[in-house]
């Protein structure tokens, strides 16, 4: 009986006293001060668990085991700052493995990024960023992240929810992987051959793009196509007479998508349910065409940039007579000739392309050559002509052609990071 219970004991522990291994994680989290996030786990046999803090994982099966922090965000004056740690992987094999999840600050958060079309000669500066704290007032500044990699003509630029920078080039769309942004020479990760003058991600992280030729193509990617390169990503084309050089697109709080038609002076709503399946025949949409005022009354054209602010005002940048509209969320509703109130005329030489609202709500535009600027929330309350408050002037940029801010400011329409 006792021979029994010693080899029942023998087999249970492997040798006498000693347990028999088993696969263990243990799991280092330091968050930033006074934030948490959230580590996803992800394992053989369809391992699957969260955690928020420092932890060990017990009794695990053999195999590879990923860990993936989701983005936190500080929020503070003007851009705010994300953080989140790289994903990790291991290979468990009856042992302990040991994964630290540092956060750290995201490289693309704090910033204004902006793309440089006609780079200073001898360089290939063709994306720039400039740190918050170089925002503060009007100066001459050199920017703070000069990416030189495989860029050419940039033409529109932003952010997913994950702080991957993508970029409207000539002829195709490119993405810059989030912690790669503090690098110089970065090379972009995804390379999608498809022609697109501007970009706006939908709240399930679907790009949308714009082609920006007559008749344009309103296009849809799906998350799912975003992960690799190559041709043919795209499962939704909407096309028609309603657009014509559609050179801006945004989304509003309710999913609908507006778009500027640079060829026809117009903007139109593209409604959410009509943003479901593909369509040939987009003829007739809702069409709003603003005014200038007494006593010379002329069609603005040529709309370029276009942002919605936290009350679900649109703001539309027009190219043509360098003027900034705000089309109050109450006439969005209408069709027609409409005269805005507020009507901004800026200086001669600026050249209007993708608007950005901060966290404080100033308007960020580019400006002529060699500069950049933001409008204060005071002065797009009334109309008039106005030289931004703030004016960046740097010797690396020439003429800035998309404006991105990451993380997107809270309380705007535009998708925002998961938390």
């Amino acid at each position: 009986m006792y021979r029994l219970i010693f080899f029942i004991t023998f087999l249970a522990h492997g040798v006498w006293g000693q347990q028999k291994p088993v696969g263990m994680i243990e799991v280092s989290v330091n968050h930033p001060q006074g934030l948490q996030g959230v580590i996803e786990v992800k394992g053989p046999g369809g391992y699957a668990k969260t955690i928020t803090s420092t932890q060990r994982l017990e009794n695990l099966a053999d195999g590879s085991y990923t860990f993936t922090g989701k983005v936190v965000i500080q929020r503070e004056s003007s851009i705010s700052k994300a953080f989140r740690p790289l994903t990790r992987t291991v290979m468990v094999k009856l042992d302990t493995q040991k994964v630290n999840m540092a956060y750290r600050l995201m490289p693309g958060s704090d910033k204004i990024w902006l793309g440089n079309q006609n780079a200073p000669p001898g360089q290939s500066l063709h994306i720039l960023a400039f740190a918050d704290e170089r925002l503060t007032g009007s100066q001459t500044s050199e920017a703070t992240v000069k990416l030189t990699g495989q860029a050419t003509s940039i033409r529109s630029l932003a952010f997913d929810t994950e702080g991957n920078l993508w970029v409207a080039d000539a002829g195709q769309i490119k993405m810059y992987p989030w912690n790669k942004l503090g690098d110089t020479r970065v090379a972009s990760t995804v390379n999608i051959s498809q022609e697109a003058a501007c970009l706006a991600f939908d709240r399930d992280g679907n790009l949308w793009i714009s082609d920006g030729k007559t008749p344009s193509r309103i296009m849809r990617i799906p998350k799912a196509n975003l992960s690799s390169g190559g041709g043919n990503k795209t499962d939704i084309i909407l096309t028609g007479a309603a657009f014509k050089g559609a050179q801006a697109i945004a989304f509003d709080a309710q999913g609908n998508l507006w778009v500027a038609n640079y060829g026809k002076h117009d903007v139109v709503k593209i409604p959410a349910d009509r943003l479901r399946a593909s369509d040939e025949g987009v003829n007739e949409l809702q069409s709003i065409t603003c005014m200038s005022k007494p006593p010379v009354i002329n069609t603005l054209s040529s709309p370029k940039g276009m942002a919605f602010d936290r009350q679900g005002n649109l703001w539309v940048g027009y190219f043509g007579p360098n003027v900034i509209v705000q089309i109050p969320a109450a006439q969005l509703a209408q069709s027609g000739k409409i005269t805005p109130d507020i009507q901004i005329t800026l200086n001669v030489s600026v050249l209007l392309h993708q608007l950005a609202f901060d966290e404080d709500g100033n308007l960020w535009t580019a400006m002529g050559t060699g500069a950049f600027g933001k409008l204060t929330p005071d002065q797009l309350t009334s109309t008039g002509k106005k030289a931004p408050a703030v004016v960046i002037s740097s010797p690396d940029l020439k003429y800035g052609s998309g404006l991105a801010i990451f993380p997107q400011p809270a309380g705007y329409p535009l998708p925002q990071v998961d938390r």
